[in-house]
């Protein structure tokens, strides 16, 4: 009897997430009509959504680790249309191409991202940045500042990722990589406030990244141990752009110490926290953010 429960068990658990999948899909294509971006790719297999702006700077909106562009999609589409965006899937990531973990780094990540701006067309950019993707937003900024108009880092990684506790995840449990049996535990973990999107897309998300694990490793390793030149710079003190650092007052995977730390080493910083959100502010309160950056890329546009 305890196994038919159990096989009854999986199968709705494989039917909620399968129709969670097809779901998910017709949102984006829902959304992304509303936001108006098309997809496109860069030559080398870079995937990215684009919309051309007719004022001021436009978002180059990068994921963080594990993530895809999907996950800016729904606060794009509360973003001014006037303002052009283009969401990027790092590499290995989403619909671009894989890469070797030698090419997995910040550095790499940074210099796809300028390929993805070359192609569409963009000159400078506001570059948002979620956890992983707020240290490839530092390291563009840092290295080649003449493409970054302003930052707006969404609990982002710090300075110190590459000597910090991220590195005893690389041969242990990486709580970013779950196991098909955490998948409501990494629910609980990511997210304060569930997007409004339903549950069987949140699950489906998630078991993307349980059968993709392997790669997932692989890339994880890329990304902390090659630090210095091709990590998130340490000295942040010479990025002169003005700056926005955002943090789920309920983030459970990167704490509130890494934004104040990184608003105090920023000469132009400013630091908004907003309660009732964990890790994920674009996707979970996607509108309060919207509104947040929109205000910020007004002054930007004005420096």
């Amino acid at each position: 009897m305890g196994k038919a429960r159990a096989a009854v068990t999986t199968w709705r658990n494989e039917l909620e997430v399968a129709m969670g999948g097809m779901q998910l899909r017709a949102l984006e294509r829902t959304v992304s009509l509303a936001a108006g971006v098309r997809r496109a790719r860069t030559t080398d297999g870079v995937a990215y959504a684009h919309r051309s702006g007719r004022r001021g700077y436009p978002f180059a909106c990068i994921h963080g680790f594990g993530g895809d562009k999907e996950t800016w999609l729904m606060m794009s589409a509360l973003i001014a249309r006037s303002r052009g965006v283009d969401l990027i899937d790092l590499p290995g990531h989403g619909a671009s191409a894989d890469v070797a973990e030698s090419e997995a780094s910040i550095r790499h990540h940074a210099e796809a991202v300028l390929r993805v701006l070359d192609h569409a067309g963009v000159d400078r950019a506001i570059v948002c940045g979620n956890s992983m993707g707020g240290g490839v937003a530092l390291r563009l900024a840092a290295s080649y500042p003449d493409r970054v108009a302003g930052l707006v880092l969404v609990a982002s990684i710090g300075r110190d990722i590459h000597d910090g506790p991220a590195r005893t995840w690389i041969d242990g449990d990486n709580p970013l990589i779950p196991r098909a049996e955490d998948v409501d535990k990494f629910m609980a973990i990511a997210l304060e406030r569930p997007p409004p999107v339903g549950k069987a897309v949140i699950r489906h998300v998630i078991m993307e990244r349980v059968r993709r694990a392997t790669t997932l490793h692989k890339l994880f390793r890329g990304f902390v141990l090659a630090g210095a030149e091709d990590g998130v710079p340490r000295e942040v003190g010479g990025i002169v752009q003005r700056s926005l650092v955002i943090h789920g007052e309920q983030d459970r995977i990167i704490s509130k110490r890494i934004a104040e730390d990184l608003v105090l080493a920023l000469p132009r910083a400013e630091l908004v926290v907003m309660r009732g959100v964990g890790h994920a502010p674009q996707l979970e309160a996607p509108r309060a953010t919207a509104r947040i950056v929109e205000a910020f890329a007004r002054r930007v546009d004005r420096d």
